[in-house]
């Protein structure tokens, strides 16, 4: 799936899936986003994420994911790309953790080492898998 500005439109549903995935990741912040997201159980956002369907989400879907997220995330993407507390669904404490110049603004760089981001901070068990337990697990601690 392309990320450019070129990209095809979406379909309501497959958006509403994104923002979904985005927002379980701790991104995007609009307010209809953000009910969808409540309303949707966190084993369909997993599915999402598990592009291969094999019941666990990889470290190259992982990583191949988090960046689409980003992307996808920026509300100007004709501005400056960083995300502001605004554009993300995070807790101020995980928003400035991930903030390390201090700018009041996540860089795409910031944003993919931040820990709410991190393959292994999620994968509890070191096996290079995340499963729907972790997940489950891991998600809540930032959101606000």
């Amino acid at each position: 799936m392309g990320i450019g500005r070129g990209a095809a439109p979406r379909t309501r549903a497959a958006l509403g899936q994104l923002c979904g995935v985005a927002l379980a990741l701790g991104t995007i912040a609009t307010a209809f986003d953000r009910a969808y997201a409540a309303n949707v159980d966190l084993s369909e956002i997993f599915d999402i994420l598990d592009a291969d369907r094999d019941g666990v989400v990889g470290r190259a879907e992982f990583l191949r994911k988090k960046t689409e997220v980003f992307y996808r995330a920026l509300t100007d993407l004709d501005g400056d790309q960083r995300l502001r507390p605004n554009d993300i669904n995070i807790t101020s404490q995980a928003f400035a953790d991930a903030d390390r110049n201090g700018d009041g603004m996540l860089s795409g760089s910031e944003f993919v080492q931040a820990r709410f981001m991190q393959f292994d901070a999620i994968d509890a068990n070191g096996d290079q898998e995340i499963t729907l337990e972790e997940f489950r697990e891991f998600i809540p601690q930032f959101q606000p």
